[in-house]
């Protein structure tokens, strides 16, 4: 194998001792240096001219394939293209942490929301579930590069959490993982209970669904793990942030699958163009309660419309 100049001999060694410059259990930049000051204020940015610079004290004139080597972590969805020069590594987002107030930021401002819709996956494959460190990220770095420019932005995204922006800003999505409950939350909040849908005609639907079904076929590169899936409360008041974070304190309903699609390992999310929310993916994965009892905490009976 050629890698510019060089003949590789071994060229799947070379590529897992390159990979191991950036890639550890958690997919965390490993051995490769960074100016630590710097990546905070860059929040995960990194521009190819600091990574060539990091890789020059071990290969020889690194920029003649740093271009493939990039393309390949791209296509590992280990880090996503911001422009020709620099690339955004979620493994390198700082945690979400209490001193910052989302609130405060303006992301996610209950008092002006009248509509909330909530899904949580919760891993229980294991005797206390287990969600590999590195699902989550590679998650945020798909649904980055292929949903609609400006829907997330590296400001808006943490290690942990992520906050999209749809609708002119007026319906957003807050996406979480607790690695400690084993938990993945997709809360959708809009003023309105039409702003909480998106796309059109047969493919309109609430956001959250349209962002479960991207999950889901994301977790399709997960099959050795099992997720329950329940709905949220949809009381604004049981979606608060305490200290600085959202903090769920309502009940979670269980669901079961309903759906009978026999096409939906064939699916192709890009094909059908289901991250501009077009046509009737989201269908193939229909869910539906498996009891109907009001929330424990603020006493509400839950309504599930249709596509909601």
């Amino acid at each position: 194998m050629q890698a510019g100049d060089q003949l590789l001999i071994d060229p799947i060694g070379w590529f897992s001792t390159f990979l191991a410059h950036f890639v550890k259990d958690d997919l965390a930049v490993s051995t490769i240096q960074f100016d630590n000051s710097a990546l905070k204020k860059q929040r995960g940015t990194i521009h190819l001219a600091d990574v060539i610079q990091a890789l020059e004290h071990e290969y020889v004139s690194p920029h003649e394939h740093i271009a493939q080597i990039m393309d390949l972590l791209c296509g590992l969805e280990l880090c996503v293209p911001l422009d020709e020069t620099s690339f955004l590594f979620p493994c390198l987002l700082p945690h979400l942490s209490p001193c910052i107030e989302l609130l405060d930021e303006g992301f996610l401002n209950i008092s002006d929301v009248s509509a909330v819709r909530g899904h949580r996956f919760r891993e229980s494959s294991g005797f206390s579930g287990f969600i590999p460190p590195g699902l989550f990220l590679g998650l945020v770095a798909r649904l980055f590069q292929r949903l609609a420019p400006g829907t997330m932005e590296p400001t808006r995204m943490w290690k942990d959490c992520a906050v999209l922006f749809l609708n002119n800003k007026s319906t957003r999505v807050l996406l979480r993982c607790d690695l400690d409950e084993s938990i993945i939350d997709v809360v959708g909040m809009a003023p309105s209970s039409e702003q909480i849908f998106v796309g059109a005609a047969k493919g309109q639907a609430s956001i959250v669904i349209w962002i479960v079904h991207l999950i889901k076929m994301f977790l399709r590169n997960y099959s050795q793990l099992k997720f329950d899936e329940a709905w949220l409360c949809t009381n604004p008041e049981c979606h608060v942030s305490r200290d600085g974070r959202y903090s769920y304190h309502g009940s979670e309903f269980p669901l079961l699958s309903r759906s009978t699609s026999k096409n939906s390992k064939a699916h192709d999310c890009d094909a059908e163009g289901c991250q501009r929310f077009l046509g009737v993916g989201h269908s193939l994965d229909l869910m539906q309660l498996s009891c109907h009892e009001p929330c424990t905490t603020c006493g509400k009976s839950q309504v599930f419309r249709l596509r909601e």
